[in-house]
């Protein structure tokens, strides 16, 4: 589970020193509260959640003044008549990560914010066999607790939801309709859907009376061409049975490329066209241009394309029959294992997180080496497949998510593997050891119009969050 509470810029006032408020496409929104569950179900699940309680009071503050209407509609009316609200946020009390550790929040502040460092509250659950269910309801609880005026305030719920299936190529507003057809493609992503249902019937439930809005990761790929989203297969099953190309991770992608696009024109580099790799538990890579989804690597479903965490990734499909019948399993059983017992913990035998898989590596482990390596070629391999789709040479090739982001060895061993396909990119060993961020995410060698390769932290909230805003502003 992840969750965060925001404030959309547009819902603050312009002033001077924070001229992009207001600004739909400017800077991303003020996060008061992040929350991360990891390891549900088992006996070390835990929940952690952070609030900005300067943030808060701020808010509730804005709102108090308007004798309790909220900040978004106090703009709007100040706006008619011709008046500026003074700053009710600051970039400072705003937590600036959507990861679950805050001990980095002090870095993401520059100059004078230094001196204006947010209250903080954090709240650690380390509670055996906790749910999805249990966990969302603990972040509502530790929110009602600080200031319930702040949850009668929110204005809309956002929710990722996975796959979308064929009919919902944009955000929508979610209905009993909605939640059906979620539903009915949830065997599509059985690791994800199911968990994203069980956030929207409680969302539901808790928020009847403002919208709720399911953002779908398949949406920002419904632009890739027919005869990239078509499978070749029988016609029965692409028309009948919808059976295609599908793509995921389209928040995360749309938003990554949004941020890489912003900074490359700022330095009058070329960001037509480029990929983003999406490296995390789940990976996949998408080629882009001009601002389009054109190729991704993930189909049908999210069990293909790239080596994943615990997912397989692309293999001969003949292999589920075959081991079906050699292991006197069921169809389904192969699958659970195709998804949830393969990728890197299958290869390392023991071990999907990448960290302990390097480390592992680094002390002679041959499993985890053998991990290590198959990930690489198959990320190499699919990249240079993208290059295809594209038509030329790649503007940017930009890495993000956990992996993505934090891993100078996984991108140092990447682009050594395909440098001579990319105009032979070089990456700057120290920018990549710092993952770019005193370069505004470069870690290549500057080689003026050639490919530039970035690291931009990926935040899906960010891009739901704007997203939500059709639906109430």
């Amino acid at each position: 589970v992840k969750a965060s509470l925001m404030c959309p810029q547009s819902s603050i006032a312009v002033d001077a020193d924070n001229p992009q408020s207001g600004d739909r496409n400017g800077s991303p929104p003020y996060r008061i509260l992040t929350a991360h569950a990891e390891r549900l179900g088992s006996k070390d699940s835990c929940l952690e959640v952070c609030v900005s309680i300067t943030a808060m009071k701020r808010i509730i503050e804005s709102a108090n003044k308007a004798n309790g209407v909220g900040p978004e509609i106090l703009q709007q009316q100040q706006q008619r008549q011709g008046r500026v609200q003074t700053r009710t946020l600051r970039k400072s009390d705003s937590l600036q990560l959507s990861s679950r550790s805050t001990t980095e929040q002090e870095s993401n502040l520059k100059g004078d914010e230094k001196c204006m460092k947010p209250e903080l509250h954090t709240v650690t659950i380390t509670k055996a066999n906790l749910t999805h269910e249990l966990a969302i309801q603990e972040i509502m609880r530790i929110l009602n607790h600080l200031n319930s005026q702040l949850v009668a305030s929110i204005a809309a719920v956002g929710h990722r939801v996975v796959h979308g299936g064929s009919e919902f190529s944009e955000a929508t507003l979610i209905d009993g309709g909605v939640v059906q057809a979620i539903g009915s493609v949830s065997h599509l992503a059985p690791l994800h859907n199911p968990a994203n249902l069980i956030g929207i019937r409680i969302a539901l439930d808790a928020f009847q009376n403002i919208p709720n809005v399911a953002v779908f990761d398949t949406a920002f790929h419904s632009t890739m061409p027919r005869h990239i989203y078509t499978c070749p297969l029988p016609d029965e099953y692409t028309n009948e049975y919808q059976i295609r190309n599908y793509g995921f991770h389209g928040s995360s992608v749309q938003y990554v490329s949004r941020i890489a696009t912003k900074r490359l024109d700022a330095l009058g580099k070329p960001s037509n066209v480029m990929i983003v790799a999406h490296l995390g538990n789940g990976a996949s890579a998408t080629a882009i241009v001009n601002g389009q989804s054109i190729d991704t690597t993930m189909g049908f479903t999210p069990l293909s394309g790239l080596v994943m965490g615990t997912r397989c990734g692309s293999i001969d499909p003949s292999i589920v029959n075959y081991a079906s019948k050699a292991m006197q399993k069921s169809p389904d059983e192969v699958m659970d294992d195709l998804n949830n017992r393969s990728g890197l913990y299958g290869i390392s035998k023991g071990d999907n997180d990448m960290r302990t898989i390097i480390q592992r590596a680094s002390g002679g482990d041959q499993d985890a080496q053998l991990a290590i390596d198959m990930f690489i070629h198959s990320l190499a391999k699919h990249i240079v497949g993208l290059v295809v789709s594209c038509g030329r040479f790649i503007d940017a090739l930009v890495f993000t998510a956990g992996i993505g982001e934090n891993c100078p060895l996984i991108r140092s061993l990447t682009i050594e593997k395909i440098k001579f396909l990319l105009g032979g990119v070089q990456l700057n060993d120290t920018l990549n050891d710092d993952n770019g961020k005193r370069t505004s995410g470069i870690i290549s060698v500057d080689q003026g119009d050639g490919c530039t390769v970035l690291v931009v932290p990926s935040d899906e909230e960010a891009m739901i969050c704007s997203e939500c805003e059709r639906f109430f502003l």
